[in-house]
């Protein structure tokens, strides 16, 4: 039996268990998705609500970070056969952190 480290959490050790378990599926169907002569491994891509729920992010900060840019439109797909869904590569992003503009007073 496998023990858990202190500074891991039990929902993050059967989370990453979870995924695990996920990945070796996707091997095993070899799923993936062919959009114009293009194909992407379905377990490199996920819904953005999934992607906010597995980063635990909000909905609006990913949204931001679309439009801003943090996410590169090489990392969403567009699917407008379905309605136009939106995929996420499943990577973390992050935005980086910037200084705070000089305030002149005067």
């Amino acid at each position: 039996m496998e023990t858990v480290k202190e500074k891991s959490t039990v929902f993050e050790v059967v989370n990453k268990k979870l995924d695990d378990v996920e990945a070796k599926l996707m091997d095993f169907t070899n799923s993936k998705l062919v959009i114009m002569d293009k194909e992407y491994k379905l377990r490199d891509w996920m819904t953005l609500s999934d992607y906010c729920k597995k980063y635990n992010i909000k909905p609006s900060r990913l949204s931001n970070w679309i439009e801003r840019g943090v996410v590169p439109d090489a990392s969403i797909i567009v699917i407008p056969e379905l309605n136009g869904l939106k995929l996420i590569k499943n990577q973390p992003f992050m935005a980086r952190p910037y200084e705070a503009r000089a305030v002149v007073v005067g």
